[in-house]
């Protein structure tokens, strides 16, 4: 495996860390071979010897805008020693801006191919391979908070489930939804019938890399489009917690509750609803970005402590 330190060192005064006052954390890129393909993948670590960190398996949302460099931005206010894993999609060169992807990406971008990756990933790589039951967290954002509970719901070494911006209706649903409340673009675009239309002809067409609905190929929706969640939700066993925006663009604030309501239902569960008032799709509220805010907040929660929710956010 050819490790490549990229070229900055990320010297984090600003990190409380047990034991440390400073820490020199460092994302490192390297490369790993998953079906046959070489893939990229990211480690975000803090270099210290004071505090064994929860591991951390990142998983990122849609699209095909590089990822990989903006994983130490979501991290900034984490209040504890860092160690995060990020696998890259397929197709994704360093510095892609998502305008245009490519035929690659869109061939191998469907939910199935994400999870089954990810899975590969956590078996394949030496420092994944090697954990115990239960002892990675698994965190995910937009499409991949759709992924995360997948893999966790298949791979015995999850411990922890984390999403944001994302809730526990089908995706077509969800536009639905937006399109009755008339959110734009969707109602603007689409009626609900004409919606109803088009999934019928996803349906009948679902491998289809030509043809196309809100920038994604029939091949992408037919796999994402019809997918329930809560059946995936209900065999899980770990804590949970998922964090949405009441005012989120792309995944109405209705999905996020779907999922607290089913958990209102099975007191059993260990699970933590979060909605930040004011905030959108990526837990940014005009006067404060939650997002930063959520992740922190998972340091604790990694030890048993309650989430401690941030001005603005109701945690239920």
């Amino acid at each position: 495996m050819n490790k490549i330190v990229l070229q900055f060192l990320f010297f984090v005064g600003s990190i409380l860390v047990t034991g440390a006052a400073l820490a020199e954390r460092t994302l490192v890129e390297a490369e790993i071979q998953i079906d046959g393909l070489q893939r990229r993948y990211y480690h975000l670590q803090d270099v210290t010897l004071d505090e064994k960190p929860t591991p951390i398996l990142l998983i990122s949302g849609s699209g095909c805008r590089d990822f990989g460099h903006r994983i130490p931005g979501f991290f900034e206010r984490y209040p504890a020693p860092v160690n995060v894993y990020f696998l890259e999609k397929i197709g994704i060169n360093k510095g892609d801006d998502g305008e245009h992807c490519s035929e690659i990406y869109n061939y191998a971008d469907y939910l199935e191919r994400r999870v089954s990756d990810t899975l590969t990933f956590i078996k394949t790589e030496p420092y994944l391979k090697s954990l115990e039951q239960h002892s990675l967290a698994i965190l995910g954002f937009s499409e991949g908070g759709v992924v995360a509970p997948i893999v966790a719901s298949q791979s015995e070494k999850i411990g922890w489930l984390s999403t944001g911006g994302s809730g526990g209706l089908s995706q077509s649903d969800e536009f639905l939804i937006f399109s009755a409340r008339k959110v734009e673009p969707y109602a603007s675009l689409y009626s609900r019938k004409q919606l109803r239309e088009i999934y019928d002809a996803i349906k009948a067409d679902p491998n289809n890399l030509t043809k196309e609905f809100f920038g994604h190929p029939y091949r992408y929706w037919s796999s994402h489009l019809f997918y329930d969640p809560l059946p995936t939700y209900a065999q899980l066993n770990i804590p949970i917690v998922a964090a949405m925006g009441e005012q989120d663009e792309s995944v109405p604030i209705e999905s996020g509750r779907k999922l607290r309501e089913y958990f209102a239902s099975h007191p059993d569960k260990n699970f933590t609803y979060i909605e930040y008032q004011g905030a959108g799709h990526a837990l940014q509220a005009p006067d404060r970005n939650h997002l930063l805010d959520y992740i922190a907040g998972l340091a604790q929660w990694f030890k048993g402590k309650p989430f401690q929710k941030a001005n603005g956010a109701v945690a239920n």
